[in-house]
């Protein structure tokens, strides 16, 4: 068969396709079908037309081999290898080499989700740069706003991403306090360069205000509703008295009551029926409220969970609490319904320090807050400290044969320029992590970063003293490469195959018999990962090499030599029945060169072939555990033999039998046991489909003598002894005595 091309060099554009016309010359003596394959690239890649080519003797057709490249495809020369077969046994098998040069086309995707984010303040935008072409990008990324009000920041503000990959960055943006008003939009955008290429995706900071337009309109009304109340006190007060409060209304305000009964027995400042005792919360609109924020002292943000306990003193010194409530999520609180009058305010909460207004440890140093009826008496403020908090997680970094070093860092949103504030870990061998003493409350950065993985970010928030466990966080990696060198033992050797498998798909690539001969590229392989590379070629000695790729990892120094050695042994190794015996080691030895090889274990189970052998007489031997080693005696003085089937026989022996009660009925359930002395086997009697019930098997028992034995209650009822010879089944049955 010849092969001619008028291709030698091909250029295919990414996302593009390229033909190789061939011209097939039939140079046998029979008809024969001509198929057409690519050596060197994904086998989904190329097709050839016509599928099967007839050719008459001595005639000449035309084949079209398509090569279609992804548009994520490395840019770069490839060489690969168009490999030319006939159908008929024994026919040539002819090779035309081709570079297949594929151009640069950067591509890149911006993308945030979501692009909108309504917060007080702060927010965290998600942005996703995604290579859509065929080059490894280095994309530098920053964010600006036009009214230069917003404070942002990028983490990570670079990335590497590999062709088709994709990477995430935080975006961090800080508005400008607005206390009132309504919902405003703060945009910025969000610009990504690399190369040539130039992407922007605009995100839109809704800023609410600190006091909301219906937080304002109530505070007015409410303010209004104080000052009539105020006039109406006042007018009560000069009308109808001017006594103090106590713990009852004075007894001015029942002047006007006729009936002394009504009081306490007529008893002179005691308090009248009907009158509203200061103990308890008053009902709405006729009590004080205290008003105001509690802060972190880490962040400045507000806590929410706070207990707020407001604290009435008595005339002998003792306290007790009147009033209460919980902080919200931005640390406003309001303690409604208490009697008007002084208080001390206490702040307490899980993993915080109790604090008394304004900022103190106890009650003896804390100031007085007063409250008025029907008033919202705020600006009851107070600044927490948190308990240092702990973060706990998992860094995932794949399936690896080496130990991976993931670097945590965590960095604290509120100061993020500090750089010696934040605090860096290392992840253990199993991918845990501890992040401890960390001030709280607050929201931290994470940073995983680790060699030949792609950088991610995430946030997490913590409480006053809480232990935090974050999500597993996977880290990314891009693709990697196996390249090297084929030789004979002295030159580069061009026609090998070369392959491996990714994902339980075979990967074939070949070495090139012009221009770049032997060289081979396996592109694209996904890492980490471990690889078993397979060199092939009709005359020689088939190699295999195992390569372990880091994240991200590159092979480009491999260098394998094929023994030479036309001789060829193939054949079965099969047990006595006839099934083949897979994981056999078999070797061919005694004659001018040695070689060994493993039966197969899937497929046609038990095959072996071994190449690669000088002619000469050869002993053959396969050994298997539990198999006595069988040798066989092989002539490949003519280079060839026919196939060998290497019978072997079990080295190991088996006693079975069946356990009878005293009526001689089949007893399952019963332990049996068999020892040579030195080791004890152990066995239940079973009733088994198709066989009698009682039955017990001892399998691959070395060759000696053993005592086969039944309990009961601890206590030997039934003895006997049984000779195992190798490869020998003996029959021994058992039975139970009577019950007395």
């Amino acid at each position: 068969m010849r092969v001619l091309s008028t291709v030698d060099v091909l250029d295919v554009a990414p996302g593009g396709a390229g033909e190789i016309p061939l011209e097939v010359v039939n140079t046998g003596t029979v008809i024969d079908g001509v198929t057409a394959h690519v050596l060197g690239l994904p086998v989904d890649l190329a097709t050839s037309r016509p599928a099967v080519l007839p050719l008459f003797p001595d005639a000449t057709g035309h084949m079209v081999v398509q090569l279609d490249l992804p548009s994520t495809f490395p840019a770069g020369t490839h060489p690969v290898t168009v490999q030319v077969t006939g159908q008929v046994p024994g026919g040539d098998v002819v090779h035309h080499d081709v570079s297949v040069v594929v151009g640069s086309r950067p591509d890149l995707a911006l993308a945030a989700s979501p692009t909108v984010i309504r917060a007080r303040r702060r927010a965290t935008f998600e942005v996703q740069v995604r290579n859509q072409g065929n080059v490894a990008l280095d994309v530098a990324l920053r964010a600006n706003d036009s009214d230069r009000t917003l404070q942002c920041a990028i983490t990570p503000s670079t990335v590497s991403v590999e062709p088709g990959a994709t990477a995430r960055c935080a975006v961090q943006v800080k508005g400008p306090r607005q206390l009132v008003g309504g919902d405003r939009d703060r945009p910025l955008r969000v610009e990504a360069t690399a190369l040539d290429q130039h992407e922007v995706v605009s995100l839109v900071l809704r800023q609410r205000s600190l006091l909301s337009r219906g937080l304002l309109t109530a505070l007015v009304l409410l303010a209004i509703v104080g000052v009539w109340a105020a006039i109406f006190l006042l007018g009560i007060r000069q009308v109808l008295g001017s006594e103090a409060y106590t713990k009852s209304a004075p007894p001015s305000f029942f002047a006007a009551t006729s009936d002394p009964a009504d009081g306490a027995a007529g008893v002179p400042g005691a308090m009248p029926a009907g009158s509203v005792s200061r103990d308890g919360v008053l009902a709405a609109g006729v009590g004080g409220t205290l008003a105001g924020t509690v802060l972190a002292l880490s962040d400045g943000e507000g806590v929410g969970r706070i207990t707020v306990e407001a604290w009435r003193t008595a005339g002998d010194g003792s306290r007790a609490v009147v009033g209460s409530a919980a902080t919200q999520e931005d640390g406003t609180f309001a303690v409604a319904g208490i009697f008007p009058g002084s208080y001390l305010v206490s702040f307490r909460g899980e993993g915080y320090e109790t604090v008394w207004y304004p900022a103190a440890t106890g009650p003896a140093d804390a100031a007085p807050v007063f409250a008025v009826g029907q008033t919202v008496t705020d600006g009851v403020d107070v600044t927490v400290s948190g308990a240092p908090a702990t973060i706990r997680g998992t860094v995932d970094v794949g399936d690896v044969t080496s130990p991976v070093v993931a670097q945590v860092v965590a960095r604290a949103m509120w100061d993020r320029e500090d750089e010696s504030s934040a605090q860096t870990v290392e992840a253990a061998p199993d991918g845990t992590y501890v992040l401890a003493g960390l001030p709280a409350p607050g929201t931290y950065e994470l940073t995983f970063t680790a060699e030949g993985y792609l950088p991610t970010t995430t946030t997490e928030h913590v409480d006053g003293g809480q232990e935090r466990f974050a999500t597993t966080v996977d880290l990314g990696s891009g693709t990697g490469q196996i390249s090297g060198t084929v030789t004979d033992g002295r030159l580069p050797l061009g026609g090998v195959e070369v392959s491996t498998t990714v994902d339980g798909t075979d990967v074939v690539v070949g070495t090139p018999t012009v221009g770049m001969v032997g060289a081979f590229v396996i592109p694209l392989l996904p890492t980490p990962g471990t690889y078993v590379v397979t060199f092939t070629k009709e005359g020689f000695t088939p190699a295999t090499v195992v390569v372990d790729l880091s994240a991200g990892g590159v092979r480009s120094d491999l260098v394998v030599a094929l023994g030479g050695g036309a001789g060829t042994v193939t054949g079965r190794v099969l047990a006595t029945d006839g099934t083949g015996l897979g994981g056999a080691s078999v070797t061919v030895g005694g004659g001018p060169s040695t070689v060994q090889a493993t039966s197969l274990t899937t497929g046609t189970v038990g095959a072996f072939t071994l190449a690669g052998l000088e002619p000469g007489l050869y002993s053959l031997t396969a050994t298997l555990a539990g198999y006595a080693p069988q040798s066989v005696a092989v002539d490949l003085t003519g280079g060839t033999t026919a196939p060998v089937a290497v019978t072997m026989r079990p080295s190991w022996g088996t006693v079975r039998g069946v356990v009878r009660d005293a009526a001689g009925a089949g007893a399952s359930g019963v332990e049996v046991q068999a020892t040579d002395g030195r080791q004890v086997w152990t066995t239940i009697s079973t009733a088994v489909a198709g066989r009698s019930a009682g039955d017990y098997v001892f399998a691959q028992l070395p060759p000696g003598t053993y005592a086969v034995t039944l309990s009961r209650s601890g206590r030997v009822v039934e003895t006997a002894v049984v000779a195992v010879q190798a490869g020998g089944s003996a029959s021994q049955d058992l039975r139970l005595p009577a019950v007395r």
